[in-house]
């Protein structure tokens, strides 16, 4: 059988509209209290005007030289990039800009027409100046004093704080616990007012004021144009201030460029003396160097050494060339049996050898033509072959002694090839060194030229007054003042009186320890709930509670109607009543709940098995000391002599629980309590049966296994919600499945319950 009337988004949604319901009149309220105070906000609310400008940070035109752009253009030129000039715009925005301008313009010191809530600030309009002559604290607490004009030459301060109450005339000192005051008047400007009031803060305080209305922004990111805005109560002193902001900007570059030029300048002339000298020492070694190793002109001595050298070389390689060939020829004659012709066309260049070889060869040409006509032994070959011999030793000798004097040449000349080499040698060495001097004396010629060069025109930008940025429109305030925004104060106003109740009524949901919804139970248990019983109060004499009662009546109808729905209405049904703790309605559920079957026509057995603090007898008047469950139990005693009259309808009849004992739970334990419940089930059509709460104590548990439905009851803004787990527990750890939920004690005009609820127009 279906036990729920309604789908989860519908019971969400009267949920929701019930709780409206329920605190209607904060949605009331709120919206019209709230726009009451914007209202009020918007009338006495400091007015503040729109003050905005622009300026143009722009970037200096390319140039590969470094120091000239950054001494060109002041602190933006030097980093010459557009992404990183974008860092000016947190120089606009800094601190130190602000408190260059707030000293210089005194904005700790704000002059007021009239006094307390009604002052407004004023600027050019006030007829008089307020300066602090002499500070006598570290830090300045906030202070405001009242100026009355007295006449044209005196005036009163005042202020109560520091019972300060002071006559004074225009331009005198005027002593004061924190510093000392002048008020100067100003020429041609009139006393319009009869009272003026002055404040003082700290420099600290009065910069974050301007600070937290101030800002400066580039417009997109594809210019460097920043506009500047300020809010500010009065409209010509913050123009003057915005304006301000931005000459000192300009004022701050240009100073840092200057200090920036001398420092560069310095540096050049510091740089020039240390290139000067060391310039000087190149070249004075370089000339060092050059006399110590005899050196004209490198590149023509150099020549002359590679000619000598080769010359040398060639002398020696010819005589090694006669060498070899006196060597060969000595070979030939060393030999008295070699008998032939030593070649002519050797290049001997010793003439008396030359001289001497010929001969030598015409007598062996001789020898073989004589050789054609005659015999070895011939006289004429004899005679010969003589020749021959004496000229082969003189050769032989010469050869020796031209050999000799070759060696010696030879070695000469090897001697001063090898000076010469070793001249030659040391010749790259001597250029590498020269080749060096000319580096170092042509890099520091550079230098020196460059930092001089550098110095004419770092010279001639510190001469150029004018920084690079520029502003683009001067300061101006809007015509009416910009804050407060009526329309926006109003719309948040009225929001904030729809939010306001929403939050209080969630805020005292989720602090509510007790159960007050439906939602509550179905959060955190799925166990069904099958019905909800009005409150009632306990005296029913005015019409409220006569409806009340109404209410509970038709309560327990549409239970009963549930409970026949759900048990089988062909046999006898035993329903036991338990609950988490005492003073949850579980006695009045079993006693109205028996006399609403009873009043359907059924027999209905009402048994109180709360052993321990019985109530079902009292509510009923009926006595239980007489016989009870306790009785049946220990004494062995009829059932039929336990049932007794219920005193209020003649279907309805009672057992109670008899005199208290202190082993009830024992009692419950034995075969006794089946056995009842079996007899009982075979003369009544229900057995309801009151017990213990299961929060409390374990009876109900035992109680359980012989009843058909058990009825677990909660009460509305009683029941904690951690009691729910019991629920979930006997239904999980006890196994108990025919566990049902009723809600006891609804207000149905204020909780969130839902249902078909109930009217005058139902039930008696």
């Amino acid at each position: 059988m279906k036990t729920r009337y309604l789908n989860g988004n519908d019971k969400n949604d009267n949920k929701l509209l019930s709780q409206l319901k329920s605190y209607w009149y904060l949605f009331l309220l709120c919206p019209i209290l709230f726009v009451a105070l914007a209202y009020f906000f918007t009338i006495y609310a400091t007015q503040q005007y729109l003050v905005s400008s622009s300026m143009l940070l722009q970037q200096q035109p390319n140039n590969p030289d470094a120091s000239s752009a950054y001494a060109n253009g002041g602190a933006t030129s030097a980093l010459n990039l557009n992404e990183i000039i974008k860092n000016e715009g947190d120089v606009l925005r800094s601190r130190n800009l602000i408190q260059e301008v707030e000293q210089k313009l005194q904005l700790n010191i704000k002059l007021f027409a009239n006094s307390g809530l009604f002052a407004t600030e004023i600027y050019e309009e006030s007829p008089f100046d307020v300066k602090i002559a002499k500070t006598k604290v570290d830090s300045l607490k906030r202070r405001e004093y009242v100026i009355t004009p007295v006449d044209g030459t005196h005036l009163n301060i005042a202020n109560s704080k520091e019972n300060v109450n002071l006559n004074v005339s225009y331009g005198a000192a005027i002593k004061l616990p924190q510093y000392d005051l002048i008020v100067t008047k100003k020429p041609n400007v009139p006393v319009l007012l009869s009272e003026y009031s002055t404040q003082i803060v700290s420099d600290d305080d009065a910069i974050a004021d301007i600070t937290r209305n101030y800002d400066a922004e580039f417009i997109d990111k594809g210019t460097t144009t920043v506009a500047l805005t300020l809010y500010y109560p009065n409209s010509k002193k913050g123009e003057v201030i915005l304006q301000s902001l931005m000459n000192q900007y300009l004022e701050d570059n240009l100073t840092q460029k200057k200090a920036s030029i001398d420092s560069t300048i310095n540096f050049i002339n510091s740089r020039l003396g240390v290139v000067e000298d060391e310039l000087t020492n190149v070249e004075k070694n370089y000339q060092n160097y050059r006399s110590s190793n005899n050196i004209a002109d490198l590149d023509e001595q150099s020549k002359v050494l590679v000619g000598s050298a080769s010359e040398n070389t060639n002398k020696y390689q010819q005589q090694q060339i006669q060498l070899s060939i006196i060597k060969d020829i000595k070979s030939r004659l060393d030999d008295p049996n070699n008998k032939q012709v030593i070649p002519s066309s050797l290049n001997i260049q010793n003439a008396s050898f030359a001289a001497s070889l010929s001969q030598y060869n015409n007598l062996l040409n001789e020898r073989i033509k004589q050789r054609l006509s005659f015999t070895e032994t011939n006289p004429v070959i004899v005679n010969i072959d003589q020749q021959i011999q004496t000229v082969r030793h003189n050769l032989l000798q010469s050869i020796d002694s031209y050999k000799n004097e070759m060696v010696l040449n030879s070695s000469g000349i090897n001697a001063q090839t090898n000076i010469l080499s070793n001249s030659i040698k040391q010749v790259p060495g001597k250029q590498r060194t020269i080749m060096d001097f000319n580096r170092q004396q042509e890099l520091k010629q550079q230098l020196y030229v460059y930092l001089l060069q550098k110095r004419e025109e770092t010279s001639m930008a510190k001469a150029a007054n004018i920084s690079y940025s520029r502003i683009i429109d001067d300061a101006k305030s809007s015509k009416d003042p910009a804050k407060p925004i009526k329309p926006l104060i109003y719309a948040m106003g009225f929001f904030m009186g729809l939010i306001v109740p929403f939050g209080i009524v969630n805020s005292k949901k989720l602090i509510q320890s007790k159960i007050v919804s439906e939602g509550d139970i179905e959060q955190q248990t799925d166990v069904a709930i099958i019905g909800k019983i009005g409150h009632q109060s306990l005296k029913l004499n005015s019409k409220s509670d006569q409806l009340a009662r109404t209410q509970v009546t038709e309560s327990m109808r549409t239970l009963r109607t549930k409970l026949r729905n759900i048990l089988d209405s062909g046999q006898s049904s035993v329903i036991m009543v338990t609950s988490s703790v005492n003073g949850e309605g579980k006695t009045f559920l079993t006693k109205n709940l028996g006399g609403t079957f009873a009043m359907a026509g059924k027999k209905v057995l009402l048994i109180e098995l709360d052993l321990r603090k019985p109530k079902l007898s009292s509510v009923l008047n009926v006595d239980n000391a007489d016989l009870g469950f306790s009785n049946y139990v220990l004494e062995n005693i009829n059932a039929d002599d336990l049932i007794k009259p219920s005193g209020f309808d003649d279907n309805c009849f009672v057992i109670t629980s008899g005199p208290v004992v202190s082993n009830a739970s024992e009692l419950l334990l034995t075969d006794k309590l089946g056995e009842l419940i079996t007899e009982m089930r075979n003369k009544f059509d229900y057995v309801i049966i009151d017990s213990s709460p299961v929060g409390l104590v374990s009876d109900a548990l035992v109680i359980q296994k012989h009843v058909d439905m058990t009825i677990y009851v909660c009460r509305h803004n009683y029941t904690n919600k951690s009691q729910i787990e019991i629920i979930n527990e006997i239904k999980e750890k006890d196994n108990v499945d025919n566990l049902y939920l009723v809600i006891n004690d609804v207000n149905f005009s204020k909780a969130g319950y839902f249902g078909y609820g109930y009217g005058i127009g139902y039930g008696d």
